[in-house]
């Protein structure tokens, strides 16, 4: 790959124009070390000095910015003008910056018109181009989360802003004034072979990782390098795993595991990391790994089914141990969230290290500090437990991990703080910030609301609105769901427990309130928290301070403005 953005090829259709490949596709199943290929070609660029920028996303990195668009183009920029050998590149987008202050709200085409193609023409006199980097990577494409939905019900699915991304990238290198070669990694999912398939054939060059490239003589290396490196490290005789394979019938384990793996590195990777950190000693833990063995070996992924159940059941409690996983990916930054996700889902002290501690080849839940800090190594455990026929009896429908996660938030209302200590350096003002603003998302408030609660309870709630900037979005949306399953002649009991502390505490902070109009209105016809349709009103204009009415009515008044606009022109 690095040869192929070296010297490049000219596509040789006789039918068609001979075309500058400048877009490779890496593409391959979950596992098959795409990511861990695209960290070599950056590691090795960067010290050629051939890398012009990159961004890798995962959804499994526990933080936002590692998942979204809204920070792709950004990291781009930001990497490119540290190139000294770019001349006036990075003068240039501060003067777009300056122009356009609020260009990062603006779409991604603008964003990359903005500050790197317009840039880059301006700057394409002053230096010698063939001095400049000549690669762009951008790593797991199809892990970008869609966009968040607004309170108006708007957003963008995954496939759509994975598309958007592609069309930025192949736009930008049909343009004379970018002068890079792009290596784009992903799964083949749908949306993204949809749209390279829709481009003239010969524009990108497409590599799939399968058994010709053969990365079984690549993941045997590895995984006799890394057995002999544990064996000196722990005192072991040079040829320990040996006996360990002549056990279960295994003379040579480091080939066994590689043709185990079906191509997929994750599996040698995670193996290693088991028999590394696992419980019990490297020996034991050795013979553990070769003790599981996959039941059909004519599934895909079967080698790394029973290798996750087998470290999954080294949990003393696997389904809570499961629980918790599925609970700590609901958030999108439980990295560094972490500190708030342990205590408000510990029942007793040390119950996250006790469960999630013996996973650490899967998970890791402090960092080098001591501190909390979760981190999964590969996204192909979230695939294993979201597929029933894989995980078996540790498969957890998304209705049982809610249930679980709102459970551990109701014991947190009734005990009218957390259950366990917090940490040193935190104060119940900055848990309760994280705690109203999770309490009310959908998924775990219509649960909660179910178990046994009073009124004092949600008065202790609403007395720590004053800590988070969206409280008032937080309130309205509790006094939204609360009444969702009511009927229109009679509330339900945890309906009325909610809505009068919130009415009264509504009233008592000059809030506006429903009219007795508008509340009879709600009986017979739930009134929604947001709608797709700007022409409805929503509680988010009848509930809550001035401020935020006046907003939410802007907001929509807006969007009716641009709905009529649409109108007109069509």
């Amino acid at each position: 790959m690095i040869s192929w953005m070296k010297h490049g090829r000219r596509t040789q259709e006789a039918t068609a124009p001979q075309v500058l490949q400048q877009i490779l596709w890496l593409s391959g199943p979950a596992g098959s070390g795409k990511t861990a290929i695209m960290g070599t070609i950056a590691d090795e660029c960067d010290e050629e000095g051939l890398l012009a920028a990159g961004f890798f996303f995962s959804s499994f990195a526990g933080h936002s910015d590692r998942s979204s668009k809204h920070f792709f183009v950004t990291t781009l920029v930001y990497q490119l003008a540290q190139h000294d050998r770019i001349t006036g590149y990075s003068d240039e987008v501060s003067v777009a910056l300056d122009r356009d202050p609020l260009i990062f709200k603006r779409d991604l085409q603008a964003q990359v018109d903005a500050l790197i193609l317009t840039p880059l023409r301006n700057v394409s006199g002053r230096s010698d181009r063939r001095g400049w980097p000549q690669l762009f990577l951008v790593d797991g494409l199809d892990e970008c989360v869609g966009d968040e939905q607004s309170t108006q019900g708007t957003g963008r699915g995954k496939g759509e802003v994975h598309q958007e991304i592609l069309s930025v990238l192949v736009r930008a290198s049909d343009d004379p004034a970018f002068p890079f070669h792009i290596i784009i990694a992903s799964r083949p999912e749908r949306a993204i072979e949809g749209y390279f398939s829709s481009l003239p054939k010969g524009v990108i060059k497409r590599v799939f990782l399968d058994s010709k490239y053969s990365p079984e003589a690549d993941m045997e290396l590895y995984a006799r390098a890394m057995l002999s490196q544990i064996g000196m490290e722990c005192g072991l005789p040079e040829n320990w795993s040996f006996r360990a394979g002549q056990a279960v019938g295994t003379e040579d384990v480091p080939r066994y595991w590689a043709k185990e793996a079906s191509g997929q590195f994750v599996y040698v990777a995670t193996v290693i990391r088991y028999v590394q950190s696992g419980p019990g000693t490297p020996y034991e833990r050795l013979e553990h790994v070769l003790n599981w063995r996959q039941s059909d070996s004519s599934k895909p992924f079967s080698a790394l089914d029973a290798l996750y159940s087998g470290i999954l059941r080294t949990s003393p409690d696997p389904i809570l141990a499961v629980k918790w996983i599925g609970a700590v990916l609901k958030y999108v930054d439980y990295e560094e969230g972490a500190w708030y996700i342990t205590t408000v889902q510990e029942a007793s002290p040390g119950e996250a290290q006790h469960l999630l501690g013996p996973l650490s080849s899967l998970i890791r839940i402090v960092n080098e500090d001591g501190e909390p800090n979760f981190s999964f190594y590969h996204k192909s455990l979230s695939d294993f437990l979201e597929d029933s026929q894989r995980s078996g009896d540790l498969h957890l429908t998304e209705d049982e991990v809610n249930s679980f996660q709102a459970s551990r938030y109701s014991a947190v209302l009734k005990n009218k703080g957390p259950l366990v200590p917090l940490p040193a350096n935190r104060t119940l003002d900055a848990f309760m910030t994280e705690f109203f603003t999770y309490f009310t998302f959908p998924h775990v408030f219509p649960p909660a609301h179910n178990y046994p609660q009073d009124a004092s309870e949600v008065e202790w709630w609403l007395a720590h609105q004053h800590v988070a900037i969206a409280a008032p979005e937080g309130v309205v949306q509790a006094f939204v769901l609360v009444h969702g399953k009511c009927c229109w002649y009679a509330c339900r009991r945890s309906c009325k427990v909610w809505r009068k502390p919130i009415l009264r505490f509504a009233k008592a902070d000059g809030w506006r309130v429903p009219t007795v109009l508008e509340t009879l209105r709600d009986r017979c016809k739930h009134i929604p928290w947001g709608s797709a349709d700007p022409r409805e009103v929503c509680l988010g204009e009848l509930l809550g301070p001035p401020s935020y009415i006046s907003r939410s009515r802007a907001d929509r008044l807006r969007l009716l403005e641009q709905e009529r606009t649409r109108g007109l022109r069509t």
